[in-house]
């Protein structure tokens, strides 16, 4: 097989760039022009060195393909493809128009070839120039919505702090208010129509302070997160500092806040400031939705370091359909519905559901809630917070059975920690306390937060020397000896922070002998917002750092301990204040262990002696019910009285008939274990015999008394 002479003798035709392809004995032919060889220099035996370094299968492909279509000796056939060979020029691409020829009744490819090289790169060039003009376009419209993002965001975060700030600006006020209207209700002289007013404006700051506490709390959420800040925290007292907060509401309604604490442990580690502000959430929203009956906390220790939290309401309950919402932030802002009880608004943004599910999270639990229409929600939680084992509390009944502790309403004479956040709790009487002629020092650049402390020193014959702003305050205890000082944080000139610092200078220096402690009392939250990551609590020079509202019972707590004492001098001190306290618990013991009418909420006291005749007997039927072993009905008749208790605030009495109802959960059916549980249930029977008896006797004496 071999190509026509007449296209061989025609010189101009192995100038041309071509190639042809067949086979012969089952063995392919390769011919070449000379201009294609002098292309690729080196001899070309198969068609695999035509395309040198950059072989593929693609002429095979296209060969193939050309043979076996019937069609290709037509001359309508057209095959054009693109290949690039390894050339003396280096890299060169060509354009291949393969036609089929036939001779001598065999089939011969012949491929011609066009060098498209320079067209081919200048392709390449545009399609390069196309991608960097589509990336430089992406690029910058990146680059414009980056920068739309930001100005988004920093305006977002300048409008959060701008909102965090301002609710910081708002607390102060408010506090200032809630303290002086709460001063002017306990004068003597308050017609009962001025007391009704001032009722009214405390009840209005009360939920204005709560209600700007949740704005505060969610831009700080939105903006630069909340870092929490354990400390020592004594539960039961926050506990109790927290129903005392919420009694004043609750009390507008006539509606009653009970509290019961189910565990062994009193002082935990814990973010006392966040975890008030939960609970306060929680007992507010109850109170809101709620027309008779009242709010229950129950907190019990489910194991060592865990505690559950159950808030319950006796209110109007939630739809499923709404239960799915209530978390939500702003949910209140989209309905009316609820924001009307008992024909008072109740101030709110619908933020106090989502602050409280934010901050249950960020302290690792998870808040669940459960409610039925007409009968009440229930909102439960679970902490882990670690137990300081340094002091337990004492058991009130048998072992075996869960133990049940009765909060102590007395204040504690000792701070829960020497650098901390002061818990509040319920105001005890003062008016009759004696303290050592004390020289104090109050800066505030607010005059009402001045006005409140001046007006409790006052009261505690205390000389009270005021700053309206941080220089003034420095000025002044360079220039007098002060026992005490009390600083706002954020003041003009110079804030609290550089004030107490340059204060605890000059003590160290001995240049103020006289000075006993020095305390931090802001509306901005707890020390660890005005502190930088270097610095700890104890290098502020302060004693102790308390969150407004600053209660009358919190100053006299701070000025009944000299903080600057040396050790010796505190060991004699704390020796003889134990001494005091065991001397005075022997005494009280028997007393304090007993339910009397005092313990009764006044509003109640016309239910009085109905409710002990009912006590009367339901514990005579228990008794009974005891002897024949109905555990059942023993559970339910005790579950009955121990609300009645709730209602009348009886903490006491309900820990031990909610032990009554624990003690028949036991699950035997021993002989020997069923007279434990008899004994064990008339044991406390007793105990609560012994309560109804002295409430009745209480309420004999009061009677006689009026």
């Amino acid at each position: 097989m071999s190509i026509p002479q007449a296209l061989l003798e025609n010189a101009m035709f192995h100038q041309n760039l071509w190639w042809s392809y067949a086979k012969e004995g089952g063995l392919e032919v390769l011919n070449l022009s000379e201009g294609l060889q002098h292309y690729l220099g080196p001899a070309v035996v198969v068609l695999e060195d035509i395309m040198g370094d950059y072989e593929t299968a693609l002429l095979r492909l296209k060969i193939e393909e050309a043979l076996k279509d019937e069609n290709a000796i037509s001359s309508e056939f057209d095959m054009r493809f693109n290949a690039s060979y390894e050339t003396l020029k280096g890299k060169r691409s060509f354009q291949h128009q393969l036609r089929v020829l036939q001779v001598d009744g065999e089939r011969i490819v012949w491929a011609n070839c066009i060098d498209v090289s320079e067209m081919v790169a200048l392709e390449r060039e545009m399609v390069d120039a196309q991608g960097r003009m589509t990336l430089t376009n992406m690029y910058d419209r990146q680059q414009a919505l980056e920068e739309r993002n930001t100005f988004i965001t920093n305006s977002y975060n300048k409008q959060s702090r701008f909102l965090a700030l301002l609710s910081h600006e708002l607390r102060s006020p408010l506090l200032g208010i809630s303290s002086l209207v709460k001063r002017l209700r306990l004068g003597s002289d308050v017609s009962p129509e001025v007391s009704s007013m001032l009722k009214t404006i405390a009840m209005t700051a009360e939920q204005s302070t709560y209600l700007v506490n949740d704005i505060l709390t969610y831009s700080q959420t939105e903006y630069d997160g909340i870092t929490l800040h354990p400390a020592e925290v004594s539960l039961p007292e926050l506990l109790e500092s927290v129903k005392q907060l919420t009694k004043s509401i609750a009390s507008d309604k006539n509606l009653i806040i009970s509290l019961v604490y189910l565990g062994e442990h009193q002082y935990v580690l814990a973010d006392g400031v966040r975890l008030t502000q939960i609970l306060i959430n929680l007992i507010v929203n109850g109170i809101k939705f709620t027309q008779y009956g009242g709010v229950n906390i129950e907190v019990s220790e489910t194991k060592k370091d865990y505690f559950l939290f159950k808030i319950t309401d006796s209110g109007e309950g939630i739809n499923n359909e709404r239960l799915q919402q209530i978390f939500e932030p702003f949910a209140q802002l989209e309905t009316d519905e609820g924001r009307y009880t008992n024909n008072t608004r109740y101030l709110g943004a619908g933020l106090g559901l989502f602050v409280v599910k934010q901050l249950v999270e960020l302290m690792g639990g998870e808040i669940k809630v459960a409610s039925e229409v007409g009968v009440g929600t229930t909102f439960t939680f679970e902490l882990k917070l670690e137990c300081l084992d340094k002091n337990r509390l004492a058991a009130s009944v048998s072992e075996g059975v869960t133990k049940l502790v009765v909060l102590q309403k007395e204040p504690c004479l000792k701070s829960s920690t020497q650098i901390g956040t002061v818990s509040v709790n319920s105001e005890t009487a003062t008016q009759n306390l004696c303290l050592d002629p004390l020289k104090i020092l109050i800066a505030d650049d607010s005059k009402i937060n001045r006005m409140v402390l001046a007006g409790y020193l006052a009261d505690l014959q205390c000389e009270v020397v005021e700053a309206k702003d941080g220089r003034e305050a420095w000025e002044l205890f360079k220039a007098q000896k002060f026992d005490y000082v009390l600083l706002d944080i954020q003041m003009p000139f110079i804030d609290g922070v550089e004030v107490s610092k340059r204060i605890r200078d000059l003590y160290n220096q001995g240049k103020a002998p006289s000075l006993k402690g020095v305390f931090a009392i802001t509306a901005g939250g707890d020390a660890s917002g005005f502190i930088t990551e270097e610095e700890r609590h104890d290098t502020l020079g302060f004693d102790e750092w308390l969150v407004k509202p600053v209660s009358k019972n919190q100053i006299v707590k701070l000025l009944q301990k000299d903080y600057r004492a040396s050790d010796e001098q505190k060991d004699i001190k704390l020796e003889v204040e134990n001494k005091k306290i065991n001397y005075d618990s022997k005494q009280k013991d028997e007393r304090d262990d007993l339910a009397s009418i005092d313990d009764v909420p006044k509003q109640f006291h016309h239910l009085f002696e109905s409710f002990v005749v009912e006590m009367t007997s339901g514990l005579k039927e228990l008794n009974e019910l005891n002897l024949l072993n109905n555990r059942e009905k023993i559970k339910k008749t005790a579950h009955y009285l121990k609300g009645n208790c709730m209602l009348f605030q009886l903490t006491g009495l309900v820990k031990l008939f909610k032990s009554i109802e624990m003690i028949q959960e036991m699950n035997t059916n021993k002989v020997a274990s069923n007279l434990s549980r008899f004994e064990e249930t008339k044991n406390v029977l007793q105990k609560l015999i012994l309560n109804v008896k002295n409430l009745e006797k209480s309420g004999s004496i009061s009677h006689n008394k009026q």
